[in-house]
């Protein structure tokens, strides 16, 4: 048979689509039968799963769906963020061990101004995310949406209104314990990926993770003095704390503080699902609104411990003494209902200024 010139172009193509499909399931053969024992590079490239099928399948066998819109996210692809923000819930909800029941699924989009999460639904009860994290800085995606979806895990949106604003006297804390979150993926991140990056571009990326982590927490205003004690400087800020919920200075230096309790006993992010118990909390004592929190916990020892460290172990208002120390729990805990497809909470937004660290 002959063939013009004119056509050798489109059999040169599909030649290499052969090809490229032999080798592709050369691959998978391979894959098949290469059981032998790990090699050194295991975690960079799996002998066993030569296309990565099986990360793959790991990336979405998630609690939770994430849904990452397009928009403009710099020079990052949506796959990338994706693969990222995947990587992040798998490590935050394996300590905070989440008795999902049903889908919870989280929209994130680019935006300017500071990263947050509406109070506001979707249209099909999904949680909308404002990321400001741009082109390929990993280390700010981690530590923003690791922030965000301690929000949403603490029931964030839990709360009484007062003339149309969400109640946020207590909001302090919840900033305080979702900055936390972030250093404490973004640790945990890094000893995961030093052994077992998620993808080849992000080999040695650990280290990027560790160094942010340390340039965080190497910051001057979020340590006390010396000569001063954390109650006595929390007695000094709790009206400002009040007043100023957002006040970065002051919620890092509780986070940091905060900290060494979460890394001791990884466990205790199992009791933040019960935090914002009951719409009325939010607006409440400080002493009274962890003592809500304690009464709802399955597991008491993060709330006393945080009683304790504030000084308010042994304060505790008329009203709750007169239940013997527990508070009113008639609404069972938001974040099992938020993890098992419960009701939406107020709407709007919070007006929280979280900036993104360069």
């Amino acid at each position: 048979m002959k063939f013009s010139t004119s056509t050798l172009p489109a059999l040169s193509r599909r030649s290499n689509r052969r090809r490229m499909r032999l080798l592709h399931l050369a691959a998978v053969v391979l894959g098949a039968h290469l059981v032998g024992p790990a090699s050194a590079l295991e975690g960079k490239f799996d002998h066993r799963d030569p296309l990565g099928l099986a990360k793959k399948r790991e990336a979405r066998d998630l609690l939770l769906t994430i849904d990452v819109a397009p928009g403009d996210w710099g020079k990052a692809s949506t796959q990338d963020i994706q693969l990222v923000l995947d990587a992040v819930a798998r490590e935050f909800l394996s300590v905070v061990d989440s008795p999902r029941a049903g889908d919870l699924t989280i929209r994130v989009v680019p935006r300017a101004g500071s990263p947050k999460v509406l109070y506001e639904q979707g249209s099909d009860g999904e949680y909308v995310m404002h990321l400001t994290a741009r082109d390929e800085r990993w280390y700010q995606y981690a530590y923003q949406f690791a922030h965000e979806l301690c929000h949403v895990v603490t029931n964030f949106d839990h709360k009484a209104r007062n003339t149309g604003r969400v109640v946020e006297h207590n909001q302090w804390f919840e900033e305080s314990l979702c900055e936390t979150a972030s250093l404490f993926v973004l640790q945990q991140l890094a000893v995961k990926w030093a052994g077992s990056a998620p993808a080849k571009n992000w080999l040695g990326y650990d280290q990027a993770l560790a160094g942010y982590a340390r340039r965080l927490l190497s910051e001057r205003h979020r340590y006390l003095a010396a000569d001063q004690s954390f109650q006595a400087w929390f007695a000094a800020r709790e009206a400002s704390l009040q007043s100023n919920p957002y006040g970065r200075e002051d919620n890092e230096l509780v986070a940091t503080t905060l900290l060494p309790l979460f890394e001791a006993h990884p466990e205790y992010w199992q009791a933040i699902k019960y935090l914002n118990p009951n719409e009325a909390s939010a607006g409440k004592p400080f002493a009274d609104y962890l003592r809500d929190w304690l009464a709802a916990s399955p597991d008491k020892r993060l709330p006393r411990e945080v009683l304790a460290l504030f000084g308010l172990a042994g304060e505790v208002s008329p009203a709750v003494a007169e239940r013997g120390g527990e508070a009113d729990t008639t609404q069972e805990s938001a974040g099992a209902q938020l993890l098992a497809g419960g009701p939406a909470g107020p709407r709007g937004e919070r007006e929280e200024d979280d900036g993104v660290k360069r």
